[in-house]
């Protein structure tokens, strides 16, 4: 699988570049002899070993694609800061009884993001390259490539997302009257409050590679079901195993917790198994695909980060400051758990003619990663889409 993938993305920049000279007819020879290697190379890949009872190659090798996409986005940040009350002196403790409660304080964000955007592409058999940008939201993007032969599959995915809405708990009201009473001078009751986020403040990003096998590759094409580079004449299903790497990082230039530019960033290495299903009623004019593939975190781990502005801050108070921002990072440090993720999508093509397809789809992504200090972060994606494609 590791030499396909290198192999594929080494001739990846050749095809959808070196191509366009090579077929303008140019006269550099080398530069016509890498797009012929590179050109079998995929060939070769589309063309692995399957059972042409059931599975069967377009009849044009290229594609141009086009499509409208609805997406929806939910990120939940859950940070405890444990050991509050060791801060203070019992006497301080016993003259403001409200202390007394906060052994755990806990920080919840909500951040969510619905916008609509429109994706281009252009896919050489089972090579395609797409860029999606949001039409509410000029400054959102997202970039994907997949090779999916036969048996084996990759994908990956970037995409960022800014101006995310959503409220902070216990951040504001709660937190910052803390501070208000770090001197112990008010004996306010310290309130846990809501308030919205900031979302001109917020920045998304997430990277996430994926790789695949299909069990019953001779009789089931993942890639029909995801993009159309195959066709599928006969119905059929296979188990599909998984190996997914998932990087993502949000970072706040409100205050959440403490600090300017607050950055949490998690990454994990997840297998998993499931099962796809590909439906088709006429020989594969119409093709209904369903999968569904969980998977659980083997490897993972969680940073945090903040930036304290010392001008800004008396002398007696810096000590204090710099003891929360270390407790937020040894929460964050915190052995990981075992936690489960879920992917799931449903899709409908529609091989018009030998040129032109239409396809709808529509998937789900849940993300989850949590520690023994019970900081988590749980992430959810919802898409939708509608494209058409051109084959030539």
């Amino acid at each position: 699988m590791k030499s396909t993938i290198v192999r594929t993305w080494l001739c990846l920049s050749v095809l959808f570049l070196s191509s366009l000279a090579g077929t303008a007819q140019t006269n550099n020879t080398a530069v016509k002899k890498n797009v012929t290697k590179a050109k079998s190379i995929v060939e070769r890949i589309a063309r692995s070993k399957f059972d042409s009872t059931y599975v069967a190659l377009p009849r044009y090798q290229w594609m141009v694609f086009a499509s409208g996409n609805g997406n929806y986005s939910k990120y939940h940040l859950r940070v405890p800061i444990p050991d509050m009350i060791d801060m203070w002196e019992a006497e301080d403790i016993a003259a403001h009884p409200t202390l007394g409660d906060m052994d755990v304080y806990t920080h919840d964000m909500d951040l969510h993001s619905g916008t609509q955007s429109v994706s281009l592409g252009i896919a050489y058999r089972t090579l395609r390259l797409k860029y999606s940008f949001n039409v509410s939201k000029g400054n959102d993007r997202q970039i994907s490539f997949e090779s999916l032969g036969s048996r084996f599959g990759f994908m990956f995915d970037y995409r960022q997302t800014k101006k995310m809405k959503g409220d902070m708990y216990d951040a504001n009201d709660g937190f910052n009257a803390l501070l208000d009473n770090i001197d112990l001078s008010s004996a306010d009751v310290i309130k846990a409050g809501t308030s919205p986020v900031d979302q001109n403040r917020n920045d998304y990003t997430l990277l996430h590679l994926q790789g695949h096998y299909v069990f019953n590759y001779k009789h089931f094409s993942y890639s029909a079901g995801r993009s159309g580079s195959r066709i599928q004449k006969k119905s059929a299903g296979s188990p599909i195993a998984l190996i997914d790497f998932y990087q993502s990082r949000a970072k706040f230039k409100s205050d959440f917790i403490i600090g300017e530019n607050e950055r949490y960033k998690t990454w994990k290495l997840s297998l998993g198994a499931g099962y796809g299903y590909n439906f088709t009623p006429n020989a594969g004019k119409l093709l209904i695909h369903a999968s569904a593939i969980p998977s659980i975190n083997l490897f993972r781990h969680s940073s945090y980060r903040t930036e304290l502005d010392f001008d800004q801050i008396s002398e007696t108070d810096k000590e204090t400051y710099q003891g929360m921002v270390d407790q937020v990072k040894d929460v964050v440090d915190a052995t990981p758990k075992i936690t489960l993720n879920f992917t799931a999508r449903l899709s409908v093509l529609w091989n018009i003619n030998t040129h032109y397809v239409l396809g709808a789809y529509g998937s789900y992504q849940h993300s989850n990663f949590a520690n023994k200090k019970d900081y988590s972060i749980r992430e959810n994606f919802f898409s939708g889409s509608l494209w058409v494609g051109y084959r030539f």
